[in-house]
C-alpha cells in the first residue's frame, strides 16, 4: 500500500524561533489508513494536523500529501477544498445558516450546479442521520448533532483524507461514542484515509495505528 502522506524533518517555530512546535517530524501514513495522533497538550499534535491540511506552513522540511508538494508555496485553496476534509473540535458551523446550507458551502468550490449541490448535501445529511434536521440552525442542534453536520460538511467534496482535531473533545461520552462510530463507519466503507488528533485513549484505540508525540517529536 502506497503512502498518501509523507513528512520528513518537519519543523515549525512560534514566537520567532523560541518555541519549537514541530522539531523534526518524520511520518508516513498509508493510503486508506486510520491513524490517531496522541500526546499531551503542547506536544504539537494540532500543529502537525494543520500542516497536513494546508492550514499552516512548515518552516522547513518536506511534506507531500496525495502527491502534492505542500512546501512549494502555491495557493492551497484548491487542495484544502478537494483533497482534505476537516472536522474541528468546536465544529465551526455558521450559526445563521441551516445544517443543509453549511454542508452545501464547500461545494461552491466544485463545478456542480445548484440542484446537484443540494441533492448531494441532502444525501450527506441523511448519511450522518440528520435527515429530519436539515433545516435546523446550529444553535437549535445538540453538540453531537452539530458535530455530525460538521462531518457531513467535511465529506462535501469527496475528499481522500479526513482530518479530525479532537472531534469528541467538547462532547459527553455518549455523543463522543456516536461520533467515533460514524467516523469509523465512513472510514471502513469509503476507504478514506482518516487522521484523528486526540488526547483520549478510548478514541485512540479505535485507530489502526497510534502515533505518539512529545515536545514536537514523534516518540
Amino acid at each position: 500500500m502506497s503512502n498518501i502522506i509523507k513528512a520528513r524533518a518537519l519543523r515549525k517555530y512560534f514566537d520567532g524561533d523560541r518555541i519549537k512546535a514541530l522539531d523534526g517530524i518524520d511520518l508516513d501514513i498509508a493510503d486508506g489508513e486510520f491513524v490517531a495522533i496522541m500526546g499531551p497538550s503542547g506536544s504539537g499534535k494540532s500543529t502537525l494536523l494543520n500542516m497536513l491540511g494546508g492550514l499552516d506552513h512548515p518552516d522547513s522540511g518536506c511534506l507531500s500529501v496525495a502527491g502534492q508538494d505542500l512546501m512549494a508555496g502555491r495557493d492551497l485553496t484548491s487542495y484544502r477544498a478537494r483533497t482534505v476534509g476537516f472536522v474541528f473540535q468546536l465544529h465551526n458551523l455558521i450559526p445563521a445558516q441551516t445544517a443543509l446550507e453549511n454542508v452545501i458551502l464547500p461545494m461552491f468550490e466544485s463545478r456542480l450546479g445548484a440542484r446537484e449541490r443540494r441533492r448531494q448535501a441532502l444525501d450527506l445529511i441523511e448519511l450522518v442521520g440528520l435527515g429530519k434536521r436539515a433545516q435546523g440552525y446550529p444553535p437549535q442542534l445538540s453538540g453531537g448533532e452539530r458535530q455530525r453536520v460538521a462531518i457531513a460538511r467535511a465529506l462535501a467534496n469527496s475528499p481522500r483524507i479526513i482530518l479530525a482535531d479532537e472531534p469528541t473533545g467538547s462532547l459527553d461520552s455518549k455523543s463522543g461514542d456516536m461520533i467515533m462510530d460514524l467516523l469509523t463507519d465512513i472510514w471502513g466503507e469509503g476507504k478514506k484515509t482518516l487522521v484523528i488528533v486526540t488526547h483520549e485513549e478510548s478514541v485512540g484505540r479505535r485507530a489502526k495505528r497510534i502515533v505518539r508525540m512529545l515536545d514536537g517529536r514523534v516518540v
